[in-house]
Formats: C-alpha cells, structure tokens, sequence
C-alpha cells in the first residue's frame, strides 16, 4: 500500500499541473485586442481630456522629484504616460504620427531617464514644459 500512495499523489500532482498549465494559456492577444478597442473607442474630445490627466502626472511628478522623492517621480510620471496618454495615442496618431511619436518618447522615455539618472530638477522641468507646449499642440491637433 505504500507503494500505490506516492503514485496516487504523483498522479493527483501530474493532473493538477497538466490542468493548471492548461489554463495558464497566454492571453496576451486577448488583453492587447482588448486595449486596442479601448483605444480605438476614445474620441478626440475624450483624448483632450486625458490630456489634462497627462499634464496633472507630470506636474505632481515634478512636484515629487523637486521634494526629493525620485522614486514617486518616476511612477507618477509613469502612471501619467500608461493610464492616461496611451488613450491619447490612438486618437492623435490618426492626425499626427509624428507628434504622436515625438510626446510618447518624451513622455515614456526622456522625462523617466532624466529622473532616474538624477538629473538636476530644471532639466526635468524644462522637459516636462516641453511636453506641456506638445501636448498643447495635441490638443490643437485634436481639436480639429
């Protein structure tokens, strides 16, 4: 009887793991068609409005990198570019793929580096003015 317990628990564990992995399938294209939907449904008049959201993250990441808090600047800045320009994005690059391109950089990439390399504070706040006057562009742009 020892010998048929450990298979039984080897069999229970081996059909556990099989029907684990089996619904452990890779929904990425799931949760990316569903995100390009959400893109593809705001309007430009929703995207001006996600703008100001944009320009909130930046300043109170600003805020946070002139208190010294470089940590809670890079994750607001973060957070204003993930939860709020990724819904500007679609509506804009329909058109201005350029400018487009330009704010997701400068927004994603620049403004986190400078932060994250310990820039002086003005540096990043002439970058987050930068963004400011692009994003005044997009709205324009948007705006029609």
């Amino acid at each position: 009887m020892t010998n048929r317990r450990p298979a039984s628990i080897a069999t229970v564990l081996a059909i556990l793991s099989f029907a684990l992995l089996a619904g452990c399938g890779d929904d990425s294209d799931a949760t990316a068609g569903s995100e390009a939907e959400e893109h593809a449904a705001v309007s430009p008049q929703q995207a001006i409005g996600e703008i100001g959201e944009v320009r909130a993250g930046l300043a109170a990441g600003l805020a946070a990198y002139r208190q010294g808090d470089a940590e809670e600047a890079e994750r607001l800045v973060g957070d204003a570019y993930l939860e709020h320009f990724e819904l500007v994005e679609g509506p804009l690059e329909q058109r201005d793929a350029e400018l487009t391109e330009e704010l997701e950089e400068l927004i994603r990439e620049e403004i986190r580096d400078e932060i994250a390399a310990g820039a002086p504070s003005g540096e990043v706040a002439a970058l987050v003015r930068r963004a400011n006057a692009e994003l005044d562009e997009a709205e324009a742009v948007l705006r029609g």
